[in-house]
């Protein structure tokens, strides 16, 4: 895991760069304030939460938008990467995601499951 090519990866990604859906739009606004922690420690990994790969939102239902999975980007090997589980959410790798075009060396990570305020839009 190479933290300090995470993190530059994350800093080139653009607004353009992210899903644009009303599901994506709803996960970047609401990710980082309803799990703090979970955002500090991937931000230690040098993953920005507000930039997911992959999201795969099931739902709406009152007022809450369930994501069962949202993926990440980490460059490097996964060799000293950890699963882990931050409160009720699972940290793993994945091999199942979309290409990522990405050359260098990387794994994916996926964290599970994920509630969200959902903001109505469509």
């Amino acid at each position: 895991m190479n933290i300090k090519k995470t993190k530059q990866y994350y800093h080139q990604l653009t607004n353009e760069d992210i899903c644009d859906c009303a599901y994506c739009r709803n996960y970047v606004k609401e990710i980082r304030s309803s799990y703090t922690d979970l955002a500090d420690y991937l931000g230690d990994l040098g993953i920005d939460i507000e930039k997911p790969f992959e999201a795969v939102p099931v739902g709406p239902e009152n007022g809450i938008m369930f994501y069962s999975g949202v993926q990440y980007v980490v460059m490097g090997s996964a060799d000293d990467f950890k699963e882990t589980s931050i409160g009720d959410v699972s940290m793993f790798i994945t091999d199942s995601h979309p290409m990522t075009d990405i050359q260098e060396n990387h794994f994916m990570i996926e964290i599970s499951p994920i509630y969200l305020k959902w903001n109505g839009e469509r």
